[in-house]
């Protein structure tokens, strides 16, 4: 009986050691390990910021503090190969981090790329990335700035293909020697296919930013598009991928030429992603849409693509993101009614919002020891009169005066359009216009509704400028 007890009693502890095995095991193919030394430190500690959440720049944060030798070790769960940047000081590099690395980055503080030296698992793909960027990204003559952006479209054409064909023969040469996962191979590749087609697709628009003419394109200039995969596997984290998305559907959705691109530009990017991509590719993009639509887009928009994305998405990590995303949704938006209001001018009269019915309002907040709010408020008088003919209602809230000084301040300066004061920071309007910062301008139209929750300064150069533009794209478009 003692006997069959001890045997049982071997058999547990086997069967346990071989589940902690198990189990530890596993949990480091789900992990990845980087430890190293950073040279003449500038702070106590390292950063290791992971991109789990692909096309959306959010991330998990990693710290560990240095030793007093400048040594460290971090592990962080990795779960699926992903994009990690490590960090020290002002100082970064990104690495390509699979389940189950252990890398060792030595560096010096002041200059991670050109100092670093990396060892042990995952040196093979993370050295690819450094000298390709060493080679392709740091030298100027593959740069298309500064110099290569002023050449015809012949002579554009031809350095692009050259660049990419000495990129394919970088990573051929690599792959004989190195033994590296596919999703790095694709990883790799779609950095090289997607540099060349995002370059190509925006040739013209850098042309015109660094004041050239714009190019006479061959008629069949854009035809390469249709060779491009959108959907190309493994490519959903490279950086090159994601530019090339966000330029494609920009320049498809003014081939569609929606009626009002201000309110309809979110809504058609949307569309045309949900058609042209698929699988996690169309999650990843869709998402992003959204999350540009909550914080730039046309807001009466913005819940109807929400609750379209919540239908169809699968991806738990993608759905997170944008409810997420969502509870942060800025409801002042273009397109949203703004929020009613009555305050006290300096006249001593009440003033609402809703006495300017049928009429265009142009509404600023400005604050008490804010030094671009008295700029702009030396700039205020001529600023009206330029838009004089404008037919421009001028709203300007004041917050936090002493009642008594700003009445004060108002006469004395002879401020034109209609003074309104809000005693704190407390006050509804701010709130309800969402003011965080100031100053802040907004313009409303006659129906109520928002057209523009970032209107230009009046101290700003084109401030006037661009609010009579404003203002008469509003009216064109509203006669339509």
């Amino acid at each position: 009986m003692t006997f069959i007890c001890r045997k049982s009693l071997t058999s547990f502890i086997v069967l346990l050691t071989l589940c902690i095995s198990t189990f530890s095991t596993s949990w480091a193919q789900e992990t990845a390990t980087i430890s190293g030394k950073i040279n003449s430190p500038v702070s106590d500690s390292v950063l290791l910021e992971l991109y789990t959440v692909p096309g959306s720049y959010s991330g998990v944060s990693h710290t560990v503090a240095l030793s007093k030798n400048g040594e460290f070790t971090l592990k962080a769960p990795v779960t699926e190969p992903m994009l990690g940047e490590l960090v020290h000081g002002p100082e970064s590099i990104m690495l390509f981090l699979q389940p189950g690395d252990n890398l060792e980055v030595r560096a010096d503080a002041d200059d991670f790329i050109s100092s670093v030296k990396l060892k042990g698992k995952g040196f093979d793909e993370n050295n690819y990335l450094l000298q390709f960027e060493r080679k392709f990204e740091e030298e100027e003559d593959y740069q298309v700035l500064p110099d290569n952006i002023h050449k015809r479209e012949k002579e554009f054409l031809l350095f692009l293909e050259e660049r990419r064909e000495d990129q394919i023969k970088f990573l051929e040469k690599f792959l004989k020697t190195a033994q590296v996962s596919d999703a790095f191979k694709q990883y790799a590749k779609a950095q090289i296919e997607f540099g060349y087609a995002n370059d190509r697709l925006t040739y013209v628009d850098v042309r015109k930013r660094v004041g050239d003419l714009p190019p006479q394109l061959s008629p069949d200039y854009y035809d390469f598009l249709k060779q491009v995969n959108l959907n190309a596997p493994g490519a959903i984290r490279n950086q090159a991928y994601l530019d090339f998305l966000n330029n494609y559907f920009q320049f498809r959705a003014l081939q569609e030429q929606p009626n009002n691109m201000e309110r309809d530009y979110y809504p058609t990017l949307y569309k045309l992603a949900k058609k042209e991509l698929q699988g996690t590719t169309r999650e990843m993009m869709l998402s992003r849409i959204l999350s540009q639509t909550f914080r730039f887009g046309y807001v009466p928009d913005a819940d109807a693509m929400y609750s379209d994305f919540k239908s169809e998405a699968k991806s738990p990590n993608f759905i997170s993101y944008i409810n997420d995303q969502y509870k942060n949704f800025r409801k002042v938006g273009l397109g949203s009614q703004a929020p009613a209001f009555t305050l006290l001018s300096s006249t001593g009269d009440s003033v609402s919002l809703s006495n300017y019915k049928d009429k265009i309002v142009y509404l600023g907040f400005w604050r008490t020891h804010c030094g671009i709010c008295t700029v702009d408020q030396q700039a205020y008088k001529y600023f009206a009169e330029q838009l004089a003919s404008k037919d421009i209602v001028l709203l300007q809230v004041s917050v936090g005066e002493n009642l008594a000084d700003w009445k004060k301040t108002v006469a004395q300066k002879k401020l034109p359009g209609i003074q309104l004061y809000a005693p704190d920071l407390s006050a509804d309007i701010l709130k309800d216009y969402d003011v965080k910062s100031f100053p802040a301008y907004f313009i409303i139209a006659p129906d109520g509704s928002l057209i523009n929750i970032n209107a230009r300064r009046p101290g700003h150069a084109e401030g006037a400028r661009d609010i009579a533009s404003a203002v008469d794209h509003y009216r064109k478009t509203a006669q339509k």
